[in-house]
């Protein structure tokens, strides 16, 4: 209970807790399991994942005595030196954006304000403990006494999720069985190896992605019975999880690092399908029009889109014999989740995501006016629409914001303001 009035009382800071990386409550884990020593891992998922994924990531510790400076390091470029493609991915990917201005913006003051909230957010945004500003305080007896961290470096906490953050555990390596063929990665002999990599399928399957990209619906917030975060349920009530399709089958084909989403105008293209028709031949002037209007969620795994932040909007309007818009015959359609924190109280005022495999269906209707000649009928997604429009406004008129945070959130206003993009569009003459 106390923590449902901290919200209400600090809306603006807690409000990121619902992006795609991080918790709102904590979920209540037993202790982990210890990680294996064995070269190949062995452990079923679920023990697996609970040692792998302890929030946050224990430290590294101290590195064995063979390895070299870079081989010690955990930052993403010293991995990079050796693993050049997937650094090249990574640092094109929203995971190396985890800590950008929006959200470091916001965990920069909670940290002062709530040092235990700031954590459970970076545990999914910079989950590695030498990421942390500040640690629970050893021995306190006091779950919510926090000290600046000793092992903290700035710099690898605005690297967002790094390399480590998936791959390296008390300083070993681990991954997913080696690629064959066409897809194996070939490194020049003599490359430092780490002591071996100690492999395991379960990189491959889509529990691996749970711990940060699923709230658990049975200890976090429900907005009309769904948590913020539902992408893996959302995925596994899917055609997709029943054939056998999992999250890095798309987002790392090829096991490229680039986890590409709503944010990339042809990877949203590939996974959606649009059509539009005009239901009337040759219409004349004062007849009525219609368009109908089709989004297909065809290749999607899960909702389209998934996350409360983007917007998608549908919309049509009438165009003049010289392609200009005719004033007040715009019309539009949302796909989306719309859920806010409103009046003291998480509020769902609409959800019309589509789900894998079903569609959108919307008419749009005109009596036709003499100046009209065609329809325009397009699609605008807005990845950050919750963020530009809701949050990042109403975060700035709060007076207690330090300086470093209103500068990072008046940054992260301002580059939301340039994702939005049309996906697709079509115009159809009046004439035909």
């Amino acid at each position: 209970m106390r923590k449902w009035k901290w919200l209400a009382a600090f809306f603006g800071i807690a409000v990121i807790c619902f992006l795609v990386y991080l918790r709102f409550v904590p979920i209540p884990k037993p202790k982990a399991a210890p990680l294996p020593t064995t070269a190949k891992v062995t452990q079923d998922i679920n023990t697996f994942l609970l040692a792998h994924w302890q929030r946050p990531i224990p430290l590294q510790g101290v590195a064995p005595p063979s390895y070299s400076e870079k081989e010690a390091s955990l930052r993403p470029d010293a991995c990079g030196s050796c693993h050049t493609k997937q650094y090249a991915d990574w640092r094109e990917s929203l995971h190396s954006r985890a800590m950008g201005p929006g959200p470091w913006g916001q965990i920069i003051d909670l940290t002062r304000i709530s040092p235990e909230e700031a954590i459970q957010c970076m545990t999914c945004h910079a989950p590695l403990t030498e990421q942390m500003p500040v640690t629970a305080k050893a021995g306190s007896g006091k779950a919510d006494t926090y000290v600046k961290n000793p092992h903290f470096d700035s710099q690898l906490q605005l690297e967002g999720i790094t390399c480590a953050a998936c791959h390296v555990r008390q300083h070993r390596r681990f991954g997913p069985p080696k690629a064959e063929g066409a897809a194996a990665t070939q490194y020049s002999p003599g490359m430092a190896n780490h002591d071996g990599a100690e492999r395991t399928p379960h990189f491959e399957r889509a529990e691996f992605c749970k711990d940060c990209h699923q709230f658990d619906p049975e200890n976090s917030l429900l907005i009309n019975g769904k948590p913020l975060q539902d992408t893996y349920r959302e995925w596994k009530n899917s055609m997709w999880a029943k054939d056998g399709t999992a999250c890095q089958d798309c987002h790392m084909s090829s096991r490229r690092h680039l986890w590409r989403g709503i944010h990339d105008k042809e990877w949203v293209k590939g996974g959606v399908r649009f059509k539009a028709q005009l239901q009337q031949s040759k219409p004349r002037t004062g007849e009525n029009i219609t368009v109908a209007v089709e989004v297909v969620n065809s290749a999607v795994g899960h909702k389209f889109p998934t996350y409360t932040t983007p917007k998608v909007f549908v919309r049509a309007a009438l165009l003049d014999t010289r392609d200009r818009l005719v004033p007040g015959t715009q019309q539009e359609r949302i796909i989306g989740w719309d859920a806010r924190f409103d009046d003291g109280d998480w509020k769902e005022f609409f959800d019309t995501r589509i789900p894998p495999g079903d569609s959108f269906r919307q008419k749009f209707h005109w009596v036709l006016p003499k100046t009209a000649g065609k329809v325009r009928v397009w699609i605008e997604v807005h990845p950050d629409h919750f963020y530009h429009v809701y949050f990042y406004p109403a975060h700035l008129k709060r007076q207690d914001l330090s300086r470093a945070g209103r500068e990072l959130i008046e940054r992260a206003l301002e580059e939301s303001a340039k994702t939005p993009y049309v996906l697709f569009e079509e115009t159809v003459s009046l004439d035909n």
